[in-house]
């Protein structure tokens, strides 16, 4: 009722509603005169991260025979192959999907034993992005967040090979240079920082992941940085 009162008061004050209509205007003809138009990105491309994984590197060092900090390095490296496309909301602010494929491969080689294991993680995310737009180059600020699926598959055992599986979300900043080819094509080079908050590695029985000759649970969560070199495409 009180709404009611309120709107049948605005409507019959004249001025209210000449200073409404006015404020619309004038705003749309500024957005109108910026010449802006939306548009439409794609992009992809492979970059490198740098990570720390604690409790995984915990496992490896209790795992492998006469392991020490210096064999198991703290910082790992993986590689990732990326794509995601990305549309323009306003002027300054953009949204993207954007899905990575991580990848790191590695063994540890105590003759006769071969230690080898592989890490996969689907990386889908969700971003938001402030743009600054300039004649020669853009440049993107980004942050973002998305819920990723992760694969260890340990093959050190010859008669058989044992996957765990885990999933949990992650959060990333990053920050993009665009150097443009022409208004439709730009190169990609972009650096990033993330924090995973992955939950236990599991097998296909639901059992967890654990530190041998310990209680500790064992999760590829950590955080790290990382680079990625690619190409973006322009659609009107």
């Amino acid at each position: 009722m009180i709404y009611k009162l309120v709107l049948i008061k605005i409507l019959k004050n004249k001025n209210i509603i000449l200073l409404l209509a006015a404020f619309i205007l004038v705003n749309a003809a500024l957005f109108s005169q910026t010449g802006f138009k939306k548009k439409t990105y794609f992009y992809t491309g492979l970059g490198v991260d740098y990570g720390v994984t604690e409790e995984f590197n915990d496992y490896l060092i209790a795992s492998i025979p006469y392991s020490t900090t210096d064999t198991i390095k703290q910082f790992n490296a993986g590689v990732n192959f990326f794509g995601g496309v990305e549309r323009d909301l306003t002027p300054v602010i953009s949204a993207a999907f954007e899905y990575a494929y991580y990848i790191r491969s590695f063994e540890y080689v105590y003759s006769p034993a071969v230690f080898d294991y592989t890490i996969l993680n689907h990386q889908p995310n969700l971003l938001l992005r402030v743009n600054y737009r300039k004649p020669k180059f853009n440049m993107k600020f980004t942050a973002g967040a998305g819920y990723h699926f992760q694969i260890f598959r340990d093959k050190s055992s010859i008669a058989n090979t044992v996957d765990y599986s885990s999933s949990g979300m992650s959060i990333k900043a990053d920050i993009t240079f665009l150097p443009k080819f022409s208004e439709r094509v730009m190169a990609y080079l972009n650096a990033y920082g993330f924090y995973n908050f992955y939950g236990k590695l599991k097998d296909s029985n639901s059992g967890t992941l654990i530190v041998p000759n310990s209680s500790k649970e064992v999760s590829l969560k950590g955080f790290g940085i990382g680079a990625r070199l690619g190409i973006l495409f322009t659609i009107d």
